[in-house]
């Protein structure tokens, strides 16, 4: 059970985070908000990746109380944080790769206007080995004196530590809350948002502003692609810092806020 929670949170985080590519790719091949529509279909996977994650957690909260193995509860979110982590690693790993087959797949919509068509076009053996061919050809490894971080705010690369970080343990934490405090579980449960709410708003009012700021500027002449690339670089690596460490470090703060207003709504 444990298992397959912590795969379906990788997974999670490894969807989300190679959404970043996106990016690059419309960049790359001049059809940006053709990219960014893929969106849907990354978000679909995490989304798929939520809703059966759901009910597992759901059972492992129930499975503790029931034991009263409170702490251990605790210590198995932690590993699943730690796992989604390993997503977010991952995707920056493949970054590259990512970007390669990303633009490959949108060139194939614009061919056939239809995604799932373009989709089936990976299921031929020769675009297959057009891919590979391609991926061959990626420069894998980046040195420092490849990225151009000019004009990208240090400010927003700051906040979307924060929000990957809150959205990380939003859930989670709500759930650990509602394990102690048993009798009021239904509405600890229902607290997350009153964590989540805060990165949804820093997502929209900073980060995503700012992101589509540097992107916009790059389609119009005004930065390079490499200072985007660099910007989707800092901001996966932000999302390790996020998920990695100072998820951990909010998860029993979030927890005890969400006790804590649980019990004013029980008075």
């Amino acid at each position: 059970m444990l298992f397959l929670i912590m795969l379906f949170d990788f997974s999670i985080h490894l969807s989300e985070a190679t959404a970043s590519a996106l990016r690059l790719a419309g960049l790359r091949t001049g059809k940006i908000t053709t990219s960014l529509s893929f969106y849907n279909i990354i978000a679909l996977v995490s989304r798929m990746s939520n809703m059966f994650q759901a009910p597992l957690l759901g059972v492992l909260v129930d499975s503790a109380v029931m034991t009263g193995n409170i702490d251990g509860l605790g210590n198995n979110f932690r590993a699943v944080i730690f796992c989604g982590a390993l997503g977010d690693i991952l995707a920056i790993m493949l970054l590259p790769y990512s970007i390669v087959f990303f633009s490959r797949i949108i060139l194939w919509f614009e061919e056939t206007g239809s995604v799932p068509l373009a989709l089936l076009k990976l299921l031929s053996f020769r675009n297959i080995k057009l891919i590979l061919k391609e991926f061959y050809n990626v420069k894998f490894l980046k040195k420092p004196e490849d990225f151009d971080f000019k004009g990208i705010p240090k400010r927003f690369i700051f906040f979307n530590i924060i929000v990957v970080a809150i959205y990380t343990v939003g859930v989670m934490s709500s759930l650990f809350a509602g394990a102690h405090l048993a009798a009021y579980r239904v509405t600890a449960t229902q607290l997350s948002g009153i964590v989540n709410g805060l990165a949804t708003i820093l997502m929209a009012f900073v980060v995503d502003p700012t992101a589509a700021l540097i992107t916009d500027d790059a389609l119009h002449r005004r930065r390079t692609y490499n200072n985007v690339e660099s910007m989707v670089y800092l901001l996966l690596f932000s999302r390790i810092l996020g998920s990695l460490f100072l998820s951990q470090i909010i998860f029993l703060p979030a927890t005890w806020y969400i006790m804590s207003v649980t019990l004013f709504l029980h008075r």
